[in-house]
């Protein structure tokens, strides 16, 4: 019976993929500052010569429990020119995703290498479409000195250093994995504007996941959709709206919202970062960031409405990093977005 109880609580907090339970992978709200988890297509892209990047999300640490979840994602990428008009664009990344949920109990992570071309469709380079390729390799992690049981439980309180008499018969897993994407954004100059869009498969290979060694299933396969429209504005300010709709069995996640960058009269901070995003079914998040000539910081607030929020006062933040850095043969270049969209 407590193996029992052990495996819904596991698969509840841990096992991310589940179908049956309507689960899926690690998401964040700052979507646009995590590249190689939205679309392998974006690797490099938008980006003079290197970028490094970092979102840290605690999700749900309003509760009197310990945080559900607490989720890390570090990149860098590099970009290479190509082609005749040196438009064309060839990047590589490598990511790391770190999931760890019920204070440390359970971890998943996940090491990441891709590469994507993203070709120019015109000499002036306002016109692209890019195709992308990543292989990660994920692990699980379960500290078993972490769990108790009924058996531990006295005047002291729960007492992890008494033998409990119930083995934790949980298995380490590992695997490989595969996610393909592609892109096409076009740029209208004369008109100001822009508009993007995206579609990604990640788990290609349905690679199997399990929680005791005789329970295993398929991680199903999360599809993408990503979409966006840019104006730049008399003032030379930008109003970016940015929509991703991502599907993984029985769930799904629609969000929509835009970001307006306020530029500002300063030469060490170069713009004001103002955003709102709506997860339907979920949680309104604002965002606000502060960007200057090669980075870029933000902190998102989520306001869930979900049901959970009925049975618990839990919160949801995050905060990201960006910075942009060039070899000396590329100092004079300078990209003008750090927000992908």
């Amino acid at each position: 019976m407590k193996k029992k109880l052990l495996l819904v609580f596991l698969m509840y907090i841990g096992c991310m993929y589940s179908p049956v339970l309507k689960a899926q992978d690690p998401h964040f709200s700052q979507y646009f500052t995590s590249p190689m988890t939205l679309n392998p297509a974006l690797i490099g892209k938008e980006i003079a010569d290197w970028r490094a990047l970092a979102t840290f999300r605690s999700q749900w640490w309003g509760s009197n429990q310990a945080a559900p979840f607490y989720t890390t994602t570090v990149s860098l990428e590099k970009n290479f020119f190509t082609g005749s008009t040196g438009k064309s664009v060839f990047g590589i990344g490598v990511s790391l995703l770190s999931d760890a949920s019920n204070a440390g109990l359970l971890k998943n992570n996940f090491f990441t290498t891709g590469a994507s071309f993203n070709i120019a469709l015109d000499g002036n380079g306002n016109e692209f479409l890019g195709v992308g390729i990543e292989a990660t390799y994920a692990n699980r992690l379960v500290d078993a000195g972490k769990f108790e049981f009924q058996s531990q439980f006295g005047s002291m309180g729960f007492q992890r250093s008494i033998p409990s008499g119930d083995p934790v018969n949980i298995v380490s897993n590992h695997y490989w994995d595969m996610n393909v994407g592609v892109h096409y954004s076009k740029n209208y100059p004369a008109n100001n504007w822009g508009f993007r869009l995206g579609a990604a498969v990640f788990h290609t290979g349905t690679p199997q996941e399990g929680v005791f060694s005789s329970s295993t299933y398929s991680i199903a396969r999360r599809i993408s959709l990503q979409s966006g429209l840019v104006f730049h504005l008399t003032n030379n300010d930008e109003l970016n709206f940015s929509g991703i709709s991502e599907t993984q069995g029985q769930n799904s996640i629609f969000t929509l919202g835009a970001v307006y960058k306020a530029r500002l009269n300063d030469k060490t901070i170069e713009s004001l970062n103002i955003g709102l995003w709506n997860r339907f079914r979920d949680a309104i998040y604002p965002y606000i960031g502060l960007e200057g000539k090669n980075w870029l910081v933000g902190i998102s607030y989520d306001v869930i409405y979900a049901d959970i929020r009925n049975y618990n006062s839990v919160q949801s933040m995050e905060f990201s990093l960006a910075w942009h850095f060039n070899s000396a043969k590329k100092a004079a270049i300078h990209s003008e977005n750090l927000i992908i969209y």
